[in-house]
């Protein structure tokens, strides 16, 4: 009995000497604020963390730990304000009573040009629900809210970006984005009105592409042929092909702010360029 007093009291201390480190903490997900502080003294925290689909105060943070891949130029200082981090919140380790750090999982940043957020907006994911249907409208999608994890079936999810990009933006990169049974689809700020949820902001999962794009063989066209490509999904160049080129106009067009211009000699177009405005914070694929 002693014996195993002696040894139950050994773990304990062993327990209890690993300190806060090796807590297993739970992740939210939370929308990042920013605000430029002066300090006169560290620490001096200038983030913050609002827990999202909640009436929770927000929790000031000294700093992210990312995983390795990100590109921190998009997400550090103001660019903070446009993001929302699934992850956890932890004490700073140079400061472990008076700051906390956020430990990140994932991370996902507003499209430029989506429409003021209503008051009644929340925080979801998208899930294909199995449901079918012979006729529309068909509510085939479960829209979760985040951090509660209740859902609600929707049969039309409606974008602001189409309309608020111009004709140049990729609908089809964005819808392949939204309804996924993996951890790399959108968030989308919205209402749920009558089986219909309007999106006010759309937050892409980062770094999208999630991979590289695949390598293209370079083909030998014979003369008066060029190589020609489709963009698929990913935003990746693909199906490269020889097309006899033809007159192409020289009109280019102007991206938006918060998107940047890519172009690349499209088969549909028979040779001539195709354009596409890709927001500027996402990797360029060739």
């Amino acid at each position: 009995m002693i014996k195993l007093f002696c040894i139950s009291t050994i773990l304990l201390i062993f327990v209890f000497s690993l300190g806060e480190s090796t807590l297993i903490r739970p992740n939210f997900y939370y929308r990042i604020g920013w605000e430029n502080i002066n300090c006169i003294r560290a620490p001096c925290p200038q983030y913050s963390a609002q827990k999202v689909n909640t009436n929770e105060n927000p929790i000031a943070i000294l700093s992210f730990i990312y995983p390795d891949g990100y590109n921190k130029s998009y997400l550090n200082l103001e660019e903070a304000r446009s993001l929302i981090v699934f992850g956890s919140i932890q004490p700073n380790p140079d400061f472990p009573t008076e700051a906390k750090d956020l430990k990140v999982v994932r991370v996902y940043k507003s499209l430029p040009l989506g429409n003021p957020a209503s008051a009644t907006d929340k925080y979801y994911i998208f899930g294909d629900n199995g449901i079918r249907c012979i006729t529309a409208p068909c509510p085939s999608t479960d829209a979760v809210l985040l951090n509660v994890r209740t859902k609600q079936a929707v049969s039309d999810i409606v974008m602001p970006y189409s309309k608020n990009v111009g004709k140049y933006f990729d609908s089809a990169w964005l819808g392949s984005k939204t309804v996924r049974s993996d951890d790399y689809g959108l968030i989308g700020q919205g209402t749920i009105n009558t089986g219909k949820i309007t999106i006010s902001n759309a937050f892409i999962h980062l770094p999208d592409p999630i991979g590289k794009c695949d390598s293209l063989p370079l083909l030998k066209c014979k003369d008066g042929s060029i190589m020609t490509y489709s963009r698929n999904e990913n935003r990746c160049l693909a199906s490269p092909t020889c097309t006899q080129s033809s007159f192409c106009t020289l009109g280019m067009p102007v991206c938006p702010t918060g998107y940047r211009l890519d172009q690349f000699r499209a088969t549909e177009a028979n040779g001539c360029p195709k354009y596409y405005c890709d927001p500027t914070f996402v990797c360029k694929t060739h």
